[in-house]
């Protein structure tokens, strides 16, 4: 028995230690060269971005001439060092337009995506290439139209497996024992553990064969194959060669392992009935443990374990809501079944007295159920959703329909709650009406677990909404008024890649202002410091300013900086920032959760639950009672997993270098660091921070040039220049007298201060 524990926990933590590096929907971020671009001369090599890791023999890339006939070296390869990315070697290829078609197979959950751009060398892009679709990717909301089907029974199977054994061991169990051999309860007892069985045996019989069909659909999918044709070969290479098929065998490993579980006490025989009760215990448990090792199989596969930068915690949130769910859907079903039993099994009066105990125990379970699904579900919302605007797309939808019926389900739950088990003890009736009501709630349950098995098929809904606003942003506008200016730029097509800034300067009449002697901007990628300088624009006439093909290497946040200068007034400083993606549909990054934010979700999430179930077991016993003390035992877990990840959370972000001043230099920053800088800098570095201010004299070594220094170091090391002084020098630390945000404002001013003087 014991070897058998250590094999089902085993089996858990090496299926948790692959997830880490689990992912899925394989979506393309980037490539070189980008899409719709034209080059000067024939690259080498295709290399392609994805967002997910992919399986190197199932995933390729084929580049085509305007002929259609393929052109590559025919060595498409995924980086072993890197699964993201994927690169074909080209030979020296003539003037033309091309196409660059790919296919990929995720790790996680075997989604195909198929996709293709175009780019051209030495010439315009011909033929019938659009450059306003430059990727043409395979969208077709689900692989098979019988996919969300297939995952659906998979998923309601297991969790109606799990959620059984749940109940056997929760509720029915203790229920039956407590009630002693020689009661009317007692007597039933074998035909309720009869009839229990039987039902965890068709769960177990429906998980199989759903999973055998998904494994035939999962290779025909693969192999382009017909279904008929995958069985045999190509589903053992799939089952071989794939993290995919990996984890189904891991999956239907525990399904068998939890089949020879129950049949274990059929062929073990004792002459004590009491040592017969242990076997039969003990099986129970390390059957359940091994359910919930197949729930973290299918967590493995879905959305929660490929959530870009935020994976972990989706998954154990995953994991957990998947579990409750189990224990009010696998409760709800065992609940039905064994009802009838109830109603024409025993007298009236030990009937009323059973099934009173009998639901106060699950409604207990099944509340506390309920608020882990809703929390957990949150979190879900959050890390595939993260925006409203993405709520209008097909997962949206499906989310949508599942949450009403998971409302008209809670509000049968309310129902059986508050009207029904109040009059099971005193009202013969009220055993029919549990029925009734818990039939409509399992009917619901199976269609919120449908809605579900859509959800797992779908793409979730914020690499939809990412491609949709890439394809619908193709220029980004700001405004600003500063210094009696009208200040607007726009910057075009605001992609990876060359783009155009157009600054409009307008004053408050309306008029164009063209007299600028000098418009500068600075272009600052904002997750590292490339120690960027400001650049001059041309002229264009009717007050623009343009600075053309400007190069945006890398998709993600970035800061303009814009310095207005003009013989008849005075100096304009503002300050935009935005956000780029790839120039390419396929890009689904655009939105996304918040890396930093995911382990404090979690934390909260947690410790949230954590704190309900410590004050739920109170009134169960607390830890002097067996119920109490598992519901206690819960909650003291979640309440310090939580308060660990909040203080890791804390700890990260504290740790976090900042590589970049998170204040914008706008004017009113630059004005507020002058007043910081007259009152602690002036006296050494001088009016115009050339070090030469009255309190100079004497020091050695001397304060330094602003306008030569600043231009060399980044943000960071300004503000630990300021912040700590400078060893070896009269510069002390201000951190004392100065808040962040009044260095940050300081680091503004002299920067724009150091752009002046070296304009001059």
């Amino acid at each position: 028995m014991k070897f058998t524990l250590i094999l089902v926990l085993g089996c858990a933590l090496a299926l948790y230690a692959q997830s880490q590096v689990a992912e899925a929907h394989a979506n393309l971020i980037r490539s070189e060269p980008t899409a719709n671009s034209t080059l000067d001369g024939p690259p080498d090599r295709i290399r392609i971005w994805f967002t997910e890791p992919m399986e190197a023999g199932f995933s390729d890339i084929r580049v085509l001439n305007s002929a259609g006939a393929r052109v590559d070296n025919e060595d498409s390869v995924v980086d072993a060092n890197d699964l993201t990315v994927m690169s074909v070697s080209l030979p020296p290829l003539p003037d033309g337009t091309y196409t660059v078609a790919w296919r990929n197979l995720s790790t996680i959950d075997g989604h195909t995506l198929r996709g293709s751009f175009v780019f051209s060398v030495g010439e315009p892009i011909s033929g019938d290439a659009d450059p306003a679709a430059p990727n043409q990717t395979d969208t077709t909301p689900f692989q098979t139209m019988y996919e969300p089907f297939i995952r659906w029974a998979v998923l309601l199977s297991a969790l109606a497996l799990a959620g059984g054994l749940a109940f056997e061991l929760l509720v029915s169990g203790p229920v039956l024992v407590s009630a002693g051999t020689r009661s009317p309860l007692g007597r039933l007892r074998p035909r309720l553990r009869s009839r229990s069985q039987r039902l965890l045996w068709l769960a177990l019989f429906a998980f199989l064969l759903a999973s055998v069909v998904q494994l035939i659909t999962q290779t025909a999918i693969a192999f382009d194959l017909e279904p008929a044709a995958a069985a045999g070969q190509p589903a053992l290479e799939l089952l071989q060669q794939t993290e995919w098929g990996r984890t189904w065998q891991y999956r239907t490993g525990l399904a068998v392992l939890t089949a020879t579980l129950f049949l274990l006490p059929l062929f073990v025989r004792f002459r004590r009935s009491r040592r017969q009760n242990v076997l039969l215990s003990a099986t129970l448990w390390l059957a359940l443990i091994a359910s919930l090792g197949i729930l973290l199989t299918i967590s493995m596969t879905s959305h929660a374990a490929a959530t870009l930068g935020i994976a972990r915690f989706a998954l154990i949130n995953d994991i957990v809501h998947l579990t409750a769910a189990a224990v009010w859907i696998g409760g709800l079903m065992q609940l039905i079944a064994n009802t009838p039993l109830f109603i024409h099994g025993i007298s009236e009066s030990a009937r009323r007295n059973a099934l009173s105990r009998l639901v106060r125990r699950f409604s207990a379970a099944a509340a506390l159920s309920v608020v882990v699904l809703i929390v957990t579900g949150a979190y879900s919302a959050w890390a595939q959703v993260t925006e409203f605007a993405a709520l209008d797309t097909p997962y949206g939808i499906a989310l949508r329909s599942k949450l009403l019926l998971l409302a008209l389900l809670l509000a049968v739950a309310a129902f059986n709650l508050i009207w029904v088990r109040p009059r099971l003890r005193g009202s013969s009736s009220a055993a029919r009406w549990l029925r009734r009501t818990v039939v409509v709630e399992v009917a619901l349950g199976v269609l919120v677990i449908l809605a579900v098995g859509f959800l797992t098929a779908l793409e979730p809904a914020r690499q939809v909404a990412s491609r949709v606003l890439a394809l619908e942003q193709r220029e980004l506008a700001f405004s600003d008024t500063v210094e009696s200016a009208d200040v607007t730029l726009t910057i075009e097509p605001a992609r990876v890649g060359a783009n155009t800034f157009t600054v409009k300067l307008e004053d408050r009449f309306g008029k164009a202002i063209e007299n600028a002697s000098d418009v500068r901007l600075r272009v600052s990628y904002l997750d590292a410091d490339f120690g960027e300088e400001s650049v001059p624009t041309a002229n264009i006439g009717g007050g623009q300013y343009e600075l053309a093909d400007s190069t945006l290497s890398i998709a993600g946040a970035y800061q303009v900086e814009i310095l207005v200068q003009r013989p008849d007034a005075f100096d304009a400083r503002t300050a935009f920032r935005f956000e780029i993606g790839s120039d390419a549909l396929g890009t689904s990054t655009a939105i996304s959760p918040d890396a930093a934010s995911g382990g404090l979700y979690l934390g909260i999430v947690l410790g949230l639950l954590g704190l309900l179930f410590l004050g739920a077991g109170v009134p169960m016993g607390g830890w002097y009672n067996r119920a109490g003390a598992l519901t206690m035992a819960c909650g003291a877990a979640g309440f310090i997993a939580g308060a660990w990840m909040l203080i890791a959370a804390q700890g990260a972000s504290e740790a976090e270098a900042i590589v970049r001043n998170p204040i914008p230099p706008t004017s009113e920053s630059v004005a507020a660091g002058q007043v910081v800088y007259e009152r602690y800098c002036q006296t050494c570095h001088g009016v115009n921070g050339r070090g030469d201010g009255p309190g100079a004299e004497g020091l050695e070594p001397p304060p330094a040039d602003l306008a030569v220094h600043v231009p060399l170091h980044g943000d960071a090391d300004i503000f630990g220049f300021i912040a700590n002084g400078i060893e070896g020098t009269a510069m002390v630390g201000l951190t004392d007298n100065l808040a962040d945000d009044e260095i940050w404002h300081v680091i503004n001013f002299i920067r724009a201060q150091a752009d002046e003087q070296n304009s001059q």
